[in-house]
């Protein structure tokens, strides 16, 4: 969105102070790395060009990363830039006032007009939707909080459920294939390349913890993962064909080859071990000390909630004489207007547009309806002193993962340098190869075979830690006031006049509209969440509601605001203006003079028409009592 300037603050503060500075000195120290191996790389490019060239390759690599992490640090310090337009509207907002920002907001809102009136009306809410897929239901039922929690927790959550379970039905095949192997179901050859099914498995929970690390993506935050049973029987399945299949491909290979088990098992004996048990252990321990510390923070969040639906609601009816216009006129520019937050207008979601349907003898009926909400204003989200602490240890110790992630990086590149030279000093014919240099090759490849899976385990859980961190230093939430107002009713016209005596000259006529009102008002102050960022779309989130919750007073102020108005309403026009009321004033002095001095033409006509009414009253007389006649 834009940013519209205002003078009045609305108090939306920089989230991510703490988690820029963290992050700058951590991009500072990779930035000093990577200078590091530019500079030694720069001195031995000369004198040894592929030692250079390895180093150079490094060196930039890690310097972009550095350089990355410090200006993503830097930039989330500095000024947040938030308007008056923040945060983003729950629906399409049509205020005239922000017809510019509705239209570049628009691909963000979260509801409709029609979704808010059905959440309102029919007291509920469905920002709540139902998780998708075995998995994901089990873990709803595990935690049952967590279906009120906003969409980006969610997946967190499960996409760290996910891991473990990956994990442990992983370890469970990796025993099928351990039973089939070495019992001889896999033939000959099982019990000899059994290693290669570990290699197999520490591949995968690398990959699979390395995925629930990334951050959750944009196009997460607006539904909820699913997260079905489906990937367990491909793994199951998997772990029962996969030491069948490699058995009968190696079994196929060496009758090809013409080897034996006893040669097969010389070769295995020269590479170096790879230890993927202590790996196994390792990645067990490090995943759940990291998963301790984000279920901790997790369970903050879930105490935190108030799964409230409820309304405030006033259905009446009201007998005024006043137009239905000046009904909604008052409302929306009146009783809503005098609401606003700071002096913000107003999210107007549906517009007030009343119709009225005029029929014969001046009888006709009327309908119009509204929604709008109060400007959010933020809502302090306290999660306790030892939430914050455990999201700073989760924020740094990310970061010093990260950071051990590149020393590991610098560490590969002399190790290469080291492969590099191991490897310009050997033979060119294979025949001519000693056991020793070969033995020394494949200690330096496993050297450098150990240092890239560590980096690339380092890595994976310092974006867990470092990427949820963020996620709730990410969250806002806001309270805000939704207003729901339906008016139906009929309407008749008539006139009234005053000042028709017989001798007044001044007299008033008017037309008095009495109008029968039905009036639907529903409050409910809501408590809604976003997700910020840092750069140009800082708020630009979608924004959901959590909680609604009744708001019996505000809602009696709206009605005493609208009574109010229709008491105090004038149904006779007078004269207000000071020099009507003097010429008023004259003409009656006039026709007072006039009428205190009689004329004879004047008294003539009195006469006259006192004989005349003296006749017509004897007339009524014997008309009325004919009995005396007789």
């Amino acid at each position: 969105m834009a940013f519209d300037y205002g003078s009045i603050d609305l108090g939306l503060r920089n989230p991510f102070k703490t988690e820029g500075y963290v992050t700058a000195i951590r991009g500072l120290i990779q930035t000093g790395l990577g200078i590091f191996l530019l500079v030694l790389a720069a001195s031995k490019v000369k004198d040894d060009a592929g030692s250079g060239w390895i180093l150079m390759i490094f060196g930039v690599a890690v310097l972009a990363i550095g350089v990355k992490a410090l200006s993503t640090g830097i930039f989330a310090t500095l000024r947040y830039f938030v308007g008056r337009n923040h945060p983003t509207s729950l629906a399409v907002n049509y205020s005239k006032s922000e017809s510019s920002t509705a239209n570049e907001e628009k691909p963000y809102v979260a509801y409709t007009a029609k979704e808010l009136e059905e959440m309102l009306v029919g007291r509920k809410n469905t920002t709540f939707v139902e998780p998708q897929g075995f998995l994901a239901r089990l873990l709803h039922s595990l935690l049952p909080k967590l279906l009120f929690m906003p969409y980006p927790i969610r997946n967190m959550a499960q996409k760290l459920f996910g891991a473990w379970i990956s994990t442990l039905v992983a370890l469970c095949s990796y025993g099928l294939v351990a039973f089939i192997s070495l019992a001889g179901f896999a033939g000959e050859v099982g019990e000899l390349i059994f290693p290669f099914y570990s290699a197999v498995l520490m591949i995968y929970m690398l990959l699979t913890w390395r995925t629930a690390g990334q951050a959750i993506s944009r196009q997460a935050e607006k539904k909820i993962q699913s997260l079905g049973g489906g990937a367990l029987v491909k793994i199951i399945t998997f772990s029962l064909l996969l030491p069948v299949v490699i058995s009968v491909s190696a079994s196929w290979l060496i009758n090809t080859l013409g080897l034996s088990p006893e040669q097969i098992s010389q070769w295995l004996e020269i590479i170096p071990s790879f230890y993927v048990g202590a790996y196994l252990i390792c990645i067990l321990a490090v995943a759940a000390v990291c998963s301790s510390i984000l279920l901790f923070m997790l369970n903050k969040r879930l105490n935190a909630i108030s799964n409230k639906s409820e309304v405030s609601e006033l259905r009446e009816n009201w007998q005024e004489s006043v137009h239905p216009n000046e009904i909604f006129i008052n409302l929306d520019n009146l009783v809503m207007a005098n609401r606003r937050y700071k002096e913000v207008p107003n999210r107007v979601y549906r517009e007030l547009d009343p119709k009225l349907n005029e029929q014969v003898d001046s009888k006709g009926g009327f309908h119009g309806e509204m929604i709008q909400e109060i400007q959010p204003k933020v809502r302090p989200l306290d999660l306790g002193a030892t939430f914050g602490k455990s999201r700073l240890l989760a924020l740094v110790s990310g970061n010093i993962f990260y950071v051990i992630a590149s020393l590991l990086s610098v560490s590969l590149a002399f190790s290469l340098i080291n492969v590099y030279h191991q490897g310009t000093g050997l033979p060119d014919a294979l025949e001519h190869l000693s056991k020793e240099q070969i033995h020394a090759l494949l200690d330096v490849l496993v050297v450098s075979l150990h240092l890239f899976v560590i980096g690339v385990l380092v890595k994976s859980f310092a974006g867990l830690l470092a990427n949820t961190a963020h996620l709730f230093f990410a969250e806002m939430q806001f309270e805000s006031l939704l207003i729901y107002f339906k008016c139906e009713g009929t309407f008749t016209e008539s006139k009234i006049s005053t000042g028709t005596g017989i001798h007044d000259s001044t007299r008033s006529e008017n037309i008095l509209v009495r109008s029968s009102i039905t009036p639907w008002v529903i409050v409910s102050r809501i408590v809604s969440t976003t997700f910020a960022s840092t750069g140009m779309r800082n708020l630009e989130f979608p924004r959901y509601i959590l909680e609604m919750h009744k708001d019996e007073q505000e809602l009696s102020e709206i009605k005493q605001d609208v009574i109010g108005f229709l008491k105090d309403r004038e149904s006779i026009a007078a004269i207000t203006s000071e020099r009507d009321l003097g010429n008023a004033s004259q003409i009656h002095q006039l026709n007072q003079q006039t009428r205190a001095i009689p004329t004879d033409q004047r008294i003539a006509h009195d006469e006259e028409a006192a004989g005349f009414l003296e006749k017509q009253a004897e007339m009524q007389t014997e008309d009325s009592d004919p009995k005396d006649k007789q």
